[in-house]
């Protein structure tokens, strides 16, 4: 999971003295450190953790082949006097989540250094999943249909949105998992036409269809998947829309396999949607990453330029989405594997068994 020797070759590779990362998440997956509102500069021979006396002892435990810099005054000021006394001269930063006032201060600071922007360096090894980190996801997609399972047998008429979201989210807790990698989508009748609709206190009624989308968050990996369950019965034009968007799904997952454009994923998916006279009802991407984040890298859309390899692993999730009648999502996670791919969730979705 640890990248720092290859980040270091970069380094020593494009002649440049340091790295500085700032994101969380980039942080967490190179060394393993699981605090937060820290720094880490990447040098070609040393690295530095600059973080305040609240993780100092987690540091320590987490990283111990790191050196830990507790800042006395504020961190980037902290960051400034260790660049000067390394003699810093060409610094690559995180662009996406580098703050303008972080390189304003450094360039007053810090004569002569040269700050060079970068983008998706760290991202480029989170695309493709160890076997450790396969691992986790998958526990946490256990984790989560297990949870599924017992709440939507609970699922009845005169219960909120918000009541199923609660319950939904104690079971995920009770099941293993940390918590909800995100806010519980729980949108019945008219507001699922809101692909991330905010839960609310509308209460469930017989021939409603409620969209849920859920996630388990487990030692820093998460799972995301999307569900419809039909109160009571399914009404002509919701099975019809339903069977197109589970057909969609089905195109989609048949072509993942290594060396295929991600736009071409999508295209399989969305031209079958447009055939069936519901393109304009399906705004979204057909999928994203997921890993260490909900949403990462690789990106499955019509734009996307990604090439797919063994080991991503990503949603797919096609919906088709009328304002004033409601919407259908159907989300699950794949594995690109040498021959093509791996479904790892299997949360029922055979539209007879979606009726409560």
């Amino acid at each position: 999971m640890y990248n720092l020797d290859k980040l270091k070759g970069k380094l020593k590779e494009d002649k440049v003295d340091a790295f500085l990362i700032t994101n969380e998440i980039n942080i967490r997956y190179v060394t393993g450190f699981t605090g937060s509102e820290s720094i880490l500069l990447i040098t070609q021979k040393d690295d530095y953790l600059f973080t305040d006396f609240r993780y100092i002892e987690q540091a320590k435990h987490d990283v111990p082949w790191i050196q830990i810099v507790e800042r006395k005054v504020s961190l980037i000021k902290t960051i400034c006097r260790k660049l000067k006394l390394l003699n810093i001269k060409k610094l690559y930063v995180e662009s996406l989540y580098f703050t303008y006032s972080q390189y304003d201060e450094i360039k007053n600071k810090v004569k002569g250094v040269c700050i060079l922007p970068t983008q998706g360096v760290v991202e480029k090894y989170r695309k493709r999943k160890t076997h450790e980190e396969i691992k986790k996801i998958q526990t946490a997609i256990d984790i989560a249909e297990n949870a599924y399972t017992v709440f939507r047998k609970k699922i009845r008429a005169g219960l909120s949105e918000k009541n199923l979201a609660d319950i939904l989210e104690f079971e995920i807790r009770k099941k293993g998992g940390e918590k909800s990698s995100f806010d519980i989508i729980c949108a019945a009748g008219m507001r699922a036409s809101q692909p991330h609709a905010r839960t609310t206190d509308r209460k469930i009624q017989d021939g409603d269809a409620i969209l849920i989308d859920w996630g388990t968050c487990l030692q820093f990996y998460n799972s995301d998947l999307t569900r419809i369950s039909f109160i009571d019965r399914i009404s002509p034009k919701f099975r019809n829309i339903y069977q197109i968007v589970l057909d969609a799904q089905s195109f989609a997952i048949d072509n993942v396999k290594p060396g295929r454009m991600a736009k071409d994923i999508d295209y399989a998916a969305r031209s079958f949607i447009t055939k069936k006279g519901f393109g304009k009802c399906f705004g979204h991407g057909l999928g994203h990453g997921i890993g260490m984040a909900v949403h990462e890298d690789p990106v499955i859309n019509a734009r996307s330029k990604e090439i797919l390899e063994e080991g991503m692993v990503f949603t797919i999730e096609p919906g088709i989405y009328i304002p004033g009648w409601g919407g259908i999502r159907i989300e699950d996670i794949v594995l690109v594997t040498p021959q093509g791919c791996n479904v790892l969730s299997h949360v029922p979705k055979k539209l007879t068994e979606m009726v409560i």
